[in-house]
């Protein structure tokens, strides 16, 4: 009898202990440089400002260390950081599938193939054959279907590499995503129909205790401010609306959280 006592005292100490904690420390998290304003060095691009309201919302303390996107993402395969924004495919094709879990979306993404303004625009894999496609590195996950396609990519650093090639004529067609090329749409010209890749942009972090309170706790506030209006006032004419769909394990779903 006193042994079952003592159990049923600790039972409930069981189930909390089982839960995750919050680290100790704030949450790291890195930030490659994404063009068009979603995460900038000032620290003040539109994803940025989402992550800031969901961490305020969430009682949660960022470290966020900005830098180029190759980096980032090294950070989190080297679990110098926590937590990184987007490139969840990056992520996967380094750790995979069960090593790295997603948050509730901060935005919608579709990546496409985009000629100058006035030159035509690209429908099949076909008419890439012979051109100069830039590229950026750390975005090779994404390019799949390209690269099965056989298709050559030129790989610069970063997107306003890209853009600077671009502009000089030293790059026929450039991959891009959606929202983050929208301000430079007045010089660009693409398929709206042919996109080569459609997902969300959302937190991606190792598949850890720590990882799991993070994205658990940051994906109630996102779910929230999306429902509430405050991402589409945040990301103004990048928006691109959305309906979160969870279809993989390593995606948060708020029925049963990680």
């Amino acid at each position: 009898m006193q042994r079952l006592c003592f159990l049923i005292l600790l039972l409930p100490w069981l189930s909390l202990s089982a839960q995750p904690l919050p680290p100790a420390q704030p949450v790291t998290v890195s930030a490659g440089i994404f063009i068009g304003g979603l995460i900038n060095k000032r620290n003040d691009g539109a994803y940025q400002l989402i992550l800031r309201e969901a961490a305020r919302r969430s009682g949660i303390t960022i470290n966020e260390q900005v830098g180029p996107l190759k980096n980032a993402i090294m950070a989190v395969v080297n679990k110098q950081s926590l937590a990184i924004y987007g490139m969840t495919e990056a992520l996967i094709s380094q750790l995979g599938q069960e090593n790295i879990i997603t948050s509730y979306p901060m935005g919608a993404y579709k990546l496409h193939l985009f000629t100058r303004k006035g030159e035509p625009v690209i429908t099949s894999y076909r008419q890439l054959l012979g051109k100069k496609v830039g590229g950026v590195s750390g975005y090779e996950a994404y390019y799949s279907e390209l690269i099965a396609q056989g298709i050559d990519i030129i790989y610069v650093s970063s997107e306003l590499t890209q853009m600077k090639q671009f502009v000089a004529h030293d790059l026929d067609v450039i991959i891009g995503f959606l929202p983050d090329w929208l301000p430079h749409l007045k010089q660009l010209n693409y398929e709206a129909s042919f996109a080569l890749h459609v997902g969300y942009d959302t937190m991606t972090a190792r598949n850890t205790p720590e990882g799991r309170w993070f994205v658990n706790k940051i994906s109630e506030a996102l779910q929230a401010m999306h429902k509430d209006g405050s991402i589409e006032a945040l990301m103004g004419k990048r928006y691109l609306p959305f309906e979160y769909k969870p279809s993989q394990p390593y995606q948060w779903r708020s029925q049963s959280s990680f």
